[in-house]
């Protein structure tokens, strides 16, 4: 699948207007509780749904929950 590069620089320009709008501070502790709820043994789900909420990024997200739990790199096994 090719995609062409006025759909890439529109995204991008979407990703800006959102993140211009938003509240940063919101955002911010949003993503916080998130990271402190990943550290405890709280339920996740209602804290990404309240960093959602907030327009916080799937990639905001997913850094912050990277930040807790790390990245999976499977062993080879030969």
């Amino acid at each position: 699948m090719q995609i062409d590069e006025t759909s890439h620089e529109a995204q991008i320009a979407k990703l800006r207007a959102l993140k211009a709008r938003r509240s940063q501070e919101r955002v911010t502790g949003a993503l916080n509780a998130l990271k402190h709820a990943a550290e405890d043994t709280e339920n996740t789900m209602p804290y990404i749904l309240d960093a959602v909420r907030c327009y916080a990024t799937t990639g905001e997200i997913c850094d912050a929950l990277r930040d807790v739990f790390g990245t999976y790199t499977e062993t080879s096994v030969v």
